[in-house]
C-alpha cells in the first residue's frame, strides 16, 4: 500500500527535523522499534502529537513503511530515498543517524550562506534607498544650481543614470531569480529522461548535478550490494522506488545492460549521468570482489568534493556583492563630483 498525504497532513507543524533524526537513530540502535521510537519522540518535535500519532498508525496499520510514515511527517525525497533502500539491507538506524549528519551538513551550508548574505544585501538594498534619496532631492537641487550659474547651452547636468547602478543590479538580481525559479519549474515538468539530459547540459549545474546522482548512487548501490543482495535485484530496488525519479531511471538503464551480461563498469562508462571517475572505481571493486564496499568509499570522496564545491561557492558570493556595491559607490562619487567639477569651472 502506497500512502498519499492529505491535506491535514501536509500542514503537520514539525520542529528540529535533523535532531529528531539523530535521536530516532539513537534510539533505534539501542533496540527500539520504529514506531515506538516516534511514539517517544513525536511529544517533542510536533505540537499535534494526537494527529501524528494517528497518522502513524493508520500507515503502518495499512501495509506502509517507514519511508511513508517520514513522508506523512512532512520529510522530502533526500530523506525518503535512503530510508526506503535502508529496509531493504536492514540497516535503517544507520541509514537514518547518516541522513541526520547530511542534514545538519545542509543546515550549516543554509546558515554560513545566510549569514554571507545579511550583510551585501542589506547594504546593497540600503545604498540603493540612498541613492533614491540622492535622486529625488540632492539631484534636483543641484541641478537648478548649475542652470542658474550656466551662462550657455553646453554644460552637462548632474549624470543621473550613474544613480541608477544600484537598482540595475538588484532588477538583474531579481530576473535571475525568476528565471532560475521558472526554469526550475519547466524541468520539473518534464519527463525524467529530458530532465537529465537539460540538467547535464547546464554549465554550471551539470558537473554538481553529475557528482550528486554519482554519490547517491555509488552509496546506496554500495549499501545493498555489501549487504548480501545480488547486482541485479539491487538494481532493480534501485529502480522500483518512487521517491526519486531520476535515480529510478539510472539503475533502471543500468539494470537493463547488466542483466545482458555486461559488467557493471563497462554499463557506468557508458552514460553521461556518471562522474568521471565512477568507471573505474566500479572497475576496480569488480576486480577485488569487494564492490559494494568500494563503492560506499567512493560515494565518501564524492561527499567530500560535493562540500568542498559548496564552500567554494561560498567563498565567491560576499565578494561579488561587495565589488557591486563597490561600484555603486564609486558611480555616486562621480554623480557628486562631476557637476561639481563642471560647476567650479562656469564661476
Amino acid at each position: 500500500m502506497r500512502f498519499t498525504l492529505t491535506p491535514t497532513a501536509k500542514r503537520l507543524p514539525f520542529r528540529e527535523r535533523a535532531q529528531f533524526l539523530t535521536r530516532l537513530s539513537a534510539l533505534m540502535a539501542e533496540g527500539y522499534l520504529f514506531p515506538v521510537a516516534l511514539t517517544l519522540l513525536l511529544p517533542m518535535h510536533t505540537t499535534r502529537v494526537d494527529d501524528a500519532l494517528a497518522g502513524m498508525d493508520r500507515i503502518l496499520k495499512g501495509g506502509g513503511n517507514a519511508a511513508e510514515v517520514l513522508k506523512f511527517l512532512g520529510f522530502r525525497e533526500r530523506v525518503l530515498f535512503p530510508v526506503e533502500i535502508a529496509e531493504f539491507h536492514g540497516r535503517l538506524s544507520e541509514a537514518i543517524n547518516g541522513i541526520a549528519a547530511g542534514f545538519k551538513r545542509t543546515q550549516e551550508v543554509q546558515k554560513k550562506l545566510q549569514n554571507i548574505l545579511v550583510y551585501p544585501v542589506s547594504l546593497l538594498i540600503l545604498t540603493a534607498a540612498l541613492f533614491l534619496f540622492f535622486r529625488t532631492n540632492y539631484v534636483p537641487n543641484l541641478s537648478a544650481l548649475i542652470s542658474s550659474l550656466q551662462n550657455d547651452g553646453d554644460q552637462q547636468g548632474v549624470p543621473v543614470y550613474l544613480l541608477r547602478i544600484p537598482d540595475v543590479f538588484i532588477g538583474l538580481l531579481v530576473v535571475c531569480v525568476a528565471v532560475a525559479l521558472l526554469l526550475r519549474l519547466y524541468i520539473k515538468s518534464q519527463p525524467v529522461e529530458r530532465q537529465i539530459m537539460l540538467l547535464l547540459q547546464m554549465p554550471v549545474i551539470g558537473p554538481s548535478v553529475r557528482l550528486y546522482w554519482s554519490q547517491l548512487v555509488s552509496r546506496e548501490l554500495g549499501t545493498l550490494l555489501h549487504s548480501g543482495i545480488s547486482l541485479q535485484e539491487a538494481l532493480r530496488l534501485l529502480y522500483k522506488q518512487r521517491h526519486h525519479l531520476v535515480i529510478s531511471h539510472i539503475a533502471e538503464t543500468l539494470h537493463a545492460q547488466v542483466k545482458t551480461g555486461i559488467p557493471l563498469s563497462v554499463a557506468v562508462e557508458r552514460h553521461t549521468f556518471a562522474a568521471h571517475d565512477m568507471a573505474a572505481f566500479t572497475r576496480h571493486g569488480e576486480a577485488t570482489g569487494m564492490l559494494g564496499k568500494e563503492l560506499v568509499l567512493y560515494s565518501e570522496v564524492l561527499l567530500d568534493r560535493i562540500e568542498l564545491q559548496a564552500q567554494r561557492s561560498l567563498k565567491i558570493i560576499q565578494p561579488s556583492f561587495f565589488v557591486l556595491i563597490a561600484v555603486c559607490i564609486v558611480a555616486a562619487y562621480l554623480a557628486i563630483l562631476l557637476p561639481m567639477y563642471n560647476l567650479v569651472h562656469t564661476i
